[in-house]
Formats: structure tokens, C-alpha cells, sequence
């Protein structure tokens, strides 16, 4: 019985191609899904914490910048006057919008009103959004 070698080696071929293929998808989603989770985790984070400048501003009846949160380039700070609470640096990579974040003693916000978070290659994004009448923030 005799066989054909060209058969056996394009089904070879074959399922090689079809493997690579399988692992670079694989690979390239995985990577992918850290970066997103790496957004998605500042993005609660700091909205976390933007809520709790809005609670201590609206609470202690103190506004005008007493309690901030100080985005800055590859950190934010949470901060009680000149004193920093809490200081939180950015993964690698990750491109976050700069300003301050203060609230007025009614809870509406001072200044920066959206923060924007972009993966390192820039497909995903996710934005803090604190709306102007009311001070609600939301992760949009």
C-alpha cells in the first residue's frame, strides 16, 4: 500500500497554520485584557476616591479646594489641603487626563468635570464623568 507524501505534508501544513493562528488570536487577546482591566481598575479607583472628596467637601460644609484630587502625570494624589492622603501611580502605559477635581459645598464640581483613561495603544478608553447640576459620578 502506498502513499501519497504530498497529502500528509499539506495536512501537516495545514494543521501548523491553523495552530498558529490559534495561539497569536490567543496571544494578542490576552494582552488586550490586561490593559482593559488595568483601565477599568483606575477608572473605579478613582472614581472611588473623586466620591470621597465630594462626600468630605459636602459633609464638612468645606469647599474651595480644601479636599482635591490632583491628577498629574503618572499619579494622582488625594489631598487634604497640602497634605497628601494618598498618592496612586498609573500602570505603564496608560495615557490619564490632567487637572484638579474639587467640588463646591453643594457637591457640584469646580473645574475638571470629565477624566479620560486611554489604554497604552490607545483602542480603549474609559471616561469619569461628573455632571454639573448635581455633582453624580458615573463611569461612562
Amino acid at each position: 500500500m502506498r502513499r501519497n507524501g504530498f497529502i500528509s505534508l499539506t495536512g501537516l501544513m495545514l494543521a501548523l497554520g491553523l495552530l498558529l493562528l490559534y495561539l497569536g488570536l490567543g496571544l494578542t487577546a490576552g494582552q488586550r485584557s490586561r490593559s482593559h482591566q488595568a483601565v477599568d481598575g483606575l477608572a473605579r479607583e478613582m472614581a472611588l476616591d473623586m466620591q470621597q472628596v465630594r462626600q468630605r467637601c459636602v459633609g464638612n460644609n468645606q469647599s474651595n479646594g480644601r479636599w482635591k484630587l490632583v491628577l498629574e502625570e503618572k499619579r494622582y494624589v488625594l489631598q487634604e489641603g497640602y497634605i497628601r492622603v494618598k498618592e496612586r501611580p498609573y500602570p505603564p502605559g496608560l495615557q490619564v487626563t490632567k487637572g484638579d477635581v474639587h467640588f463646591a459645598v453643594d457637591g457640584r464640581p469646580q473645574h475638571t468635570m470629565a477624566v479620560v483613561i486611554t489604554s497604552p495603544d490607545g483602542a480603549y478608553t474609559r471616561s469619569i464623568v461628573v455632571a454639573a447640576q448635581t455633582g453624580r459620578i458615573r463611569i461612562a
